[in-house]
């Protein structure tokens, strides 16, 4: 039974809630309006409210004189004293949260990740004993595990840790050098740009060309200058010495002469010992008398000379020569024939410079390590000089370089030191005198063979530190 409330008001459906008084109509909010309770022992209305109202109106008796309608065919308004009155039910269609309750939630969540987010970071500060423990006993990583691949698989942490600890997994150093100097040396000269040999060659000393100065100089006088006393040849020595003050003998007491001293004016001014032994030691001041004086006569040389003054002094001096002619051999190698022709060839070997019934003189031709080194050619120089035929009666005279011969007659070497020696018909003189064959090596001391042959044949051999030049002179055959 509906209950009566004072000033008219009649509750009608569930939940709701009564609103009128003093003789007015109810209006009755039915079906879970806000008085109704979700559960949760009304936790529920706190953060949720109905949302999406509507209202429709019905007929409630309300009991005879409560109302303020009267039923009859049909209803309508009599105002006070009715038996019915009019009902207005408010229904919802939804639940919607409210604000400051979705404030709160967000605000809970955050703070159980960053509750989380605590738990989970490791710790930082005062160590607790236990981890002090383990840290004594054990490193944070292991730095040989993995290495192989430590570039890609390694941590950051773990790069820094190692390279830091045990100079493992460190960065490559980097550089901006244009290039790698390493690379390819083997094969610098042919493999190289021009660029990268200028670049390595000025900052890593490397593929570095070789510039070869072709000069006329015999000797590199900054070469073995370390150790000249005992790796020069006599040549080199006596060369950088004069030219370039450099691979000089130390003067001192023990020297019983001063081969220097005096020598533009040593036949003169020396005294015989002084000749000796300076000839003996140093190649100066070696006196050997001419075999012929080729001023003497010569105003009547075609009848008053004999032939082999006439061929010697013809050599020589170009005095007395008649129909005799002259063959010089030089360089690497030029030649002047007999006939007057100029002849150039470099080829390696024994070859014929005279050639008749009675004479036979052959020549040896080889590259020496001056040409290769100097030339950087296999250009070949006469080595060596071999007189023999009938003409010398079954002997046989060879004479080789100052440095690297000898000068032998039948095989036995003679003329160690300069002088005079006979071998069979032959006559040789070892001296310092007579025209060079080649003026270019003027600046070397003179060390020259005179050899006077049968058959009015006369020639001179200039003997320098790796090879030699010749001179022959002779008759038509």
């Amino acid at each position: 039974m509906p209950a009566v409330l004072a000033g008219g008001g009649v509750v009608a459906g569930g939940g709701g809630f009564v609103a009128g008084g003093g003789g007015g109509g109810a209006v009755v909010a039915g079906g879970g309006g806000a008085g109704l309770d979700l559960g949760c022992g009304g936790a529920g209305n706190v953060c949720f409210e109905p949302d999406g109202a509507a209202t429709t109106e019905n007929w409630a008796y309300v009991g005879k004189g409560g109302g303020q309608y009267q039923m009859v065919e049909s209803l309508q308004y009599v105002g006070q004293g009715g038996s019915y009155d009019r009902e207005r039910i408010v229904t919802y269609s939804g639940w919607r949260c409210r604000l400051w309750c979705i404030l709160f939630l967000v605000l809970v969540v955050l703070v159980g990740i960053g509750i989380l987010v605590w738990l989970l970071l490791p710790k930082t500060g005062v160590a607790r004993e236990e981890d002090v423990k383990v840290a004594s006993t054990s490193e944070p990583f292991d730095c040989e595990a993995g290495y192989w691949n430590w570039e890609k698989g390694w941590s950051e942490a773990k790069k820094h840790w190692c390279c830091d600890y045990k100079s493992r997994g460190c960065p490559r150093v980097t550089t901006s050098l244009p290039f790698d100097c390493d690379a390819g040396l083997s094969n610098w000269q042919q493999g190289w740009s021009i660029s990268k040999k200028q670049w390595c060659c000025a900052h890593q000393n490397k593929g570095c060309e070789v510039v070869t100065v072709q000069t006329s100089q015999p000797y590199d006088c900054q070469a073995g200058l370390s150790n000249w006393n005992v790796g020069w040849s006599r040549g080199k020595q006596l060369w950088c010495c004069a030219k370039q003050n450099l691979g000089c003998p130390k003067e001192t007491t023990s020297l019983p002469y001063d081969c220097s001293a005096g020598y533009s004016n040593w036949q003169a001014g020396w005294s015989p010992g002084k000749k000796a032994w300076c000839c003996q030691h140093f190649n100066k001041g070696c006196a050997v008398s001419l075999p012929y004086d080729c001023n003497a006569g010569f105003s009547n040389w075609q009848v008053g000379w004999s032939a082999g003054k006439k061929a010697w002094c013809c050599h020589h001096e170009s005095k007395g020569c008649g129909h005799t002619g002259s063959c010089s051999l030089w360089g690497d190698p030029h030649i002047f024939t007999f006939d007057h022709s100029r002849l150039v060839f470099y080829s390696e070997g024994d070859f014929w410079v005279v050639k008749s019934p009675t004479i036979s003189i052959q020549g040896r031709f080889e590259a020496t390590d001056w040409t290769k080194k100097n030339d950087e050619t296999d250009y070949s120089s006469m080595t060596g000089v071999v007189v023999g035929g009938q003409f010398m009666q079954g002997h046989k005279i060879e004479i080789g370089p100052a440095d690297t011969g000898k000068i032998t007659c039948n095989g036995q070497e003679i003329l160690h030191y300069f002088g005079t020696v006979k071998c069979g018909p032959a006559t040789l003189y070892y001296n310092q005198q007579g025209e060079l064959v080649d003026s270019a090596m003027a600046f070397l001391p003179h060390k020259v063979v005179h050899m006077t042959l049968p058959n009015n044949v006369v020639m001179q051999v200039n003997r320098w530190p790796n090879f030699i030049n010749a001179k022959i002179t002779m008759q038509q055959e």
